[in-house]
């Protein structure tokens, strides 16, 4: 598969760069841009950033608070309604070429992100678009192929969690934390719920006496009948605990529990006062019943009371055969007498039978509805009485016989308990007053409903019972949202009393052991679900240790697959130090901490080596080659097209300035990768300009001329034509001081010759190494006889360069100035020599 590259690259408006868009073309797998300090080499590679990822990564990495970098990305002096773009044309990985730009359309506020618009051959594209020409971005934050400064140190700087996301990120293992994550999400979803009843039982089997018979079943599940057998024994050993002996039956044993429970509680506080039963739901009749009261009556208007009295004596007769069959006039079987009940007579009863019909209908529904109604009503006053608790139903002179008075409950609460009791008791007399408005409505509607039934006749209260049920349940409904609130406080002072009264009356746990005894079956199914449970979470547990298991040695191979990169670089870079790179991998038994280790040998061969943490041991030089390492191995494992390096090395490593410019550059480009370099020193950019001659490197110089221009970028791939162009301008030029000028640049065009040949000749003979660094400081005079000798295609070459030392010597010193016609010949017979020879 082909990489993709850059083949061009256009900026205007962005940060450093100004109103006049600056284009770098690239002819080859190598470029290199030189310029001093704050002269845009840092914006340049941010608008490769900018482009590929919509935002700069140092706006994460180095603001203290994002809001510092408010209006960064736009030139400062750009002109308004200028645009600022960075545009690229690349070279994608299927051979053809795409244009990708990026506008910038909001920048960077206190509170906001910046907004851009992508477009790829001018349509627009969304961020993951870039994937498709094989731009592939790695993992936050360093998405993009660039290295700079500020990002050489992140992951020695990061937090152990962000560091540790970013490498799992990196080398496409966050599915298994992910997969972890939803594994042991699962424990909240088998953790077993809160069970009432478990918690009961827990008190109870530390109750003395009881707790031999309950306790194995803390743990385990017994059957039903072993259960039922312990309660029953935990009730003997209670009972004789307190010295008497067991009765022989279960519910004995259980009814004397309870008495002894209310008698020792008794003595302290007779909790029992706060008994009560659940309010039971009530509804009021459908509306459809008084919907047949109201027929009823009206059935009953149509038809005249003796009609109704005789109707049933009517319907008698009427199915006697002798009748039912008559013809003619029949005896009547009422009266006896002789043939009075003649046809006609019969038909007139039939049709009195008949309007009676709908009316009796009506009266048995009637009926029916009336009988519930009644029973209704007596059942919702009876549970409205057994819903309160039975302090209020007993008679106050034995509430005080047995101490369940205010003053007592205040004296074992004491003070801090005030509040709590003055809500108690305001919502006991919530409650009796919402009990007072009730139980009048129920009388009422009750009398109505029991009058009516008794006296189907001159029943004529439809309206009054309707409206009395409306009444019973507004007033049921204020009952219980007044036994609701009264609950809530009731729970507070009871729940205050609880512990005090079971401290004093040493009875903790027993009223617990008598509910659970009274259901077996249900804490039974309790227990196997926390079992259930329990076992599940286990299992989980084991389930999980295996992944964690798995996932360590999945990373171990990930993390040695990218240690083998990052020592490969680290090698090349520095090699055959004593302290060195051994290895980035996961802190054992942490799944969130990644460690950086340093080896460190007195041996040369690094045998025997004590293993550090790099950042306690290296240097800053050290860290700075280990981050362009670790971003080399990343950007190879990631098969990334091109890279973007800004002063990758620092400006005191001499030593691996060349390791880097002689062995990583030429790893890298063997790899088919295209580097762009950006540097401040000179001389890297002079040694790569020579070294990669050959591979038709691009050559750059940036610089900051005017800041309302923004920086400027001029293309200087061949160095040495350069200063033919420059010194041609200024030979034709009319004044003396240019053509002073023209001497000064041919000169140095003369000794920048000389180098070249010189450099050509020793790499002829097997010397890679050599540079234009080996003769820095070297004039004309010292360079042109070494190179006299190497021009052997005719013999007035040599003559030729001779010459021109004569001719230009007057414009380096204060004397008098070469005429132009002498600078023009030397100025022909150079460029003739670079043609013949280079």
């Amino acid at each position: 598969m082909t990489l993709c590259k850059i083949n061009k690259l256009e900026i205007q408006g962005f940060r450093a760069f100004g109103r006049n868009p600056q284009t770098l073309e690239f002819p080859s797998l190598l470029a290199a841009i030189w310029g001093p300090n704050s002269q845009g080499k840092t914006s340049l590679a941010e608008a490769v950033e900018f482009l590929l990822t919509g935002e700069i990564v140092r706006r994460a990495l180095m603001a203290s608070g994002q809001d510092e970098f408010a209006d960064s990305l736009q030139n400062a002096h750009l002109p308004a309604g200028a645009e600022v773009f960075v545009q690229a044309t690349i070279l994608g990985m299927d051979g053809k070429e795409y244009v990708v730009r990026r506008t910038l359309t909001t920048d960077y506020g206190k509170k906001q992100e910046c907004t851009t618009a992508l477009t790829v051959d001018g349509a627009p594209s969304k961020e993951g678009g870039l994937a498709a020409l094989g731009i592939r971005l790695s993992q936050p934050p360093l998405r993009a192929p660039v290295l700079a400064q500020h990002t050489l140190g992140y992951v020695f700087s990061a937090r152990p969690q962000d560091r540790a996301s970013y490498f799992k990120a990196l080398l496409e293992v966050t599915d298994l934390d992910e997969f972890r994550s939803q594994v042991a999400a699962l424990e909240k979803e088998i953790a077993a719920p809160e069970n009432p009843l478990l918690a009961k039982f827990t008190l109870a089997a530390s109750v003395p006496g009881a707790a031999q018979h309950l306790k194995p079943f803390l743990l385990k599940v017994p059957s039903e009948v072993e259960l039922t057998a312990s309660f029953s024994a935990a009730f003997k050993g209670l009972i004789e605990a307190n010295g008497e002996a067991a009765p022989p039956g279960d519910d004995e044993r259980k009814a004397r529990v309870v008495a002894l429970l209310a008698e020792k509680q008794a003595k302290t506080f007779p909790l029992k006062g706060f008994g009560r039963k659940a309010l039971s739901a009530w509804t009021a009749p459908a509306p459809e019943k008084f919907e047949s009261l109201h027929r009823f009556v009206e059935e009953r208007a149509k038809v005249d009371a003796e009609v109704r009295r005789l109707a049933n004596l009517f319907r008698e007769a009427l199915a006697l055969p002798a009748v039912h069959e008559a013809e003619h006039p029949v005896d009547c079987p009422l009266c006896g007498a002789d043939d009075t009940l003649t046809p006609e007579r019969i038909a007139l009863l039939r049709e009195r039978v008949a309007d009676t019909e709908a009316f009796q209908k009506a009266l048995k529904e009637a009926r029916e509805i009336l009988g519930p109604m009644a029973t209704g009503l007596s059942n919702l006053a009876t549970a409205l009485g057994e819903a309160l608790p039975i302090f209020i139903t007993n008679p106050s002179k034995f509430r005080r016989a047995r101490g369940f008075r205010v003053e007592r409950i205040r004296e074992l609460l004491g003070a801090d308990a005030n509040a709590d009791i003055s809500g108690w008791l305001s919502s006991l007399r919530t409650l009796a007053r919402a009990r007072g408005r009730v139980m009048p409505v129920i009388r009422m509607t009750s009398g109505l409903v029991e009058n009516c039934a008794a006296d189907m006749d001159r029943f004529d209260e439809c309206a009054s019972i309707e409206k009395g049920y409306g009444a019973i349940a507004e007033a049921n409904a204020d009952f219980a949202a007044a036994l609701a609130a009264y609950g809530t406080s009731e729970e507070k002072v009871r729940a205050g009393l609880q512990p005090i009264v079971d401290a004093q009356s040493e009875t903790a746990g027993w009223q617990e052991l008598i509910e659970l005894a009274g259901g077996p079956a249900a804490l039974r199914s309790a227990m196997i679900e926390r079992t259930a449970y329990a076992e599940a979470a286990k299992e989980l547990a084991q389930a999980i240790k295996q992944i964690d298991k798995g996932n360590e040695t999945v990373l171990d191979e990930k993390f040695g697959d990218l240690s083998d990169g990052v020592q490969k670089w680290w090698d090349i870079l520095r090699p055959e130090e004593p302290s060195f790179f051994d290895g980035v991998k996961q802190r054992p038994g942490a799944r969130r901490t990644i460690d950086f280790k340093a080896g460190l040998s007195i041996a040369p061969d690094r045998s025997s080596p004590q293993f550090r943490d790099v950042v306690a041991v290296f240097s800053m030089s050290q860290l700075h080659c280990l981050g362009l390492a670790l971003f080399l191995a990343r950007a190879v494992n990631e098969k990334a097209g091109f890279v973007v390096l800004d002063d990758p090395i620092l400006s005191s490593d001499e030593d691996y300035r060349a390791f880097f410019n002689a062995l990583v550059i030429e790893e890298l480009i063997s790899l088919g990768m295209q580097v762009i370099v950006l540097t401040q020193d000179q001389k890297t950019w002079k040694d790569l300009g020579e070294r990669y001659l050959h591979q038709g490197i691009g050559l750059f110089q940036i610089d900051l001329r005017s800041p309302a221009d923004g920086a400027a970028v001029a293309n200087t791939a061949d160095d040495l034509e350069t200063k033919f162009m420059k010194a041609e301008i200024l030979v034709r030029g009319g004044h003396p001081s240019l053509h002073k000028q023209g001497g000064e640049v041919i000169r140095d065009a003369a000794e920048r010759f000389c180098k070249e040949m010189l450099i050509k000749e020793r790499r002829a003979k097997g010397d890679a190494a050599a540079s234009l660094n080996d003769y820095s400081l070297k004039n004309l005079g010292h360079l042109a006889p070494l190179v006299e000798p190497l021009l052997t295609l005719d013999p007035s070459h040599p003559g030729k360069l001779r010459a021109m030392g004569g001719a230009l010597n007057p414009a380096k010193h204060d004397d008098a100035i070469p005429a132009a016609g002498v600078l023009k010949v030397a100025l022909g017979d150079l460029r003739f020599l670079k043609k013949t020879y280079l």
